[in-house]
């Protein structure tokens, strides 16, 4: 019992070194993945920045769209020639 506790002495340094080497290559490991996630994220990231850039050129044309089709006389056109609409030559008032 005493000699394989002296053996463990012995080598107990050689065990403890090679635990720290084993933490330190999976500390590089993860160093090395945490690198990647990052640039994979910031390329994520670019790509709906375009997208949001994109969505809100589009809904700004939109809005001027909308501002134009809603304009009063554009409105007037539309019930003129498309709805046949006219304004009656003579304006009565109806009273209850």
């Amino acid at each position: 019992m005493k000699a394989l506790l002296e053996r463990f002495k012995a080598n107990g340094w050689m065990i403890a070194t090679a635990v720290v080497a084993v933490c330190i290559v999976g500390s590089g490991l993860k160093l090395v993945e945490a690198g990647d996630e990052t640039r994979q994220l910031y390329s994520d990231l670019g790509r709906v920045q375009a997208e949001q850039d994109a969505l809100l050129a589009e809904h700004s044309r939109l809005l001027l769209e909308r501002g134009a089709l809603t304009s009063l006389s554009n409105i007037e056109q539309v019930a003129v020639e498309d709805l046949d609409m006219h304004f009656p030559e003579t304006v009565a008032q109806v009273v209850e």
